[in-house]
């Protein structure tokens, strides 16, 4: 993977993430104020989802058949990449926002409602009922696709261990202690057919890996795609989309304050 040229695509992703965000923030309060259409408003969402759609494109051309990079990648925090699904966020954390913002105990609520035990909650985006169970529909669906992909992670995880890392782990053992038996001093294996298995075992996890998270970049825009254009109506959208990037860039931003903190501290000798 070219290095230099993922930071660039990134800091260009954040870039457009802080351009999209003063965009929909405008946007917004001309529709609070009545002097946006819905057409506009439309315009401003489906720009929003191109910018996404974009990035996740580019970053894959970059490094195509590999995902190790993406799953932890380097040029974000160490707090950024302990929240990282599959080399972004977790779908339905899209769908937690958008009860956040439509008030506290939202979420609890829908589900009272939509098992027929509770009132119609509106909460503060005024949420309609027949978006209500479109809602909770599509979170029902996320959760169920998000578990599977990291089912198939957790098996991805399990394999490359266990065949034939394992084996090989046993095989160099082996191999050590026939070299030291027969006086060798350092204990080295050479290259050979382990190290061939080796590296088309990480191959082979490479690709696997970038499967998941192409698929997990899929789910992503399927679940933002279906609330901005499907379920919410266009202010909603707007408001959604803008919340969701400014809690993108205020984790960066608090990570990276934090993070940079505390390396001052341990340079000037004191503990973070």
């Amino acid at each position: 993977m070219d290095m230099e040229r993922s930071v660039a695509c990134y800091r260009q992703w954040i870039a457009g993430q802080e351009a999209g965000l003063a965009e929909l923030v405008a946007a917004s309060a001309n529709a609070a104020a009545g002097r946006a259409t819905d057409a506009e408003l439309r315009a401003v969402v489906a720009r929003c989802m191109l910018g996404y759609q974009d990035y996740v494109a580019g970053r894959r051309a970059l490094s195509p058949g590999d995902g190790t990079a993406f799953v932890a990648p380097p040029w974000c925090t160490a707090f950024e990449r302990s929240v990282l699904w599959l080399g972004g966020c977790r779908p339905s954390l899209t769908i937690r926002l958008l009860y956040n913002l439509s008030g506290e105990g939202l979420e609890v609520q829908v589900q009272e409602f939509v098992n027929g035990r509770g009132p119609l909650p509106r909460g503060r985006m005024g949420i309609t009922p027949g978006q209500l169970v479109l809602i909770n529909d599509l979170h029902r669906r996320t959760l169920h696709q998000e578990h599977a992909l990291s089912g198939r992670l957790a098996t991805l995880h399990e394999d490359v261990a266990d065949s034939p890392l394992f084996p090989i782990v046993r095989q160099r053992a082996a191999a050590t202690a026939v070299q030291l038996a027969a006086g060798g001093c350092d204990g080295a294996v050479g290259p050979g057919g382990v190290d061939a298995e080796v590296d088309a075992a990480l191959s082979s996890y490479r690709a696997g890996l970038a499967q998941l998270v192409a698929e997990a970049d899929e789910l992503r825009m399927e679940t933002a795609r279906a609330m901005a254009t499907e379920i919410l109506t266009p202010r909603q959208a707007v408001e959604m989309l803008a919340a969701a990037k400014q809690l993108h860039l205020s984790v960066r931003d608090w990570s990276r304050r934090t993070e940079g903190a505390g390396t001052q501290q341990r340079l000037n000798g004191r503990a973070p």
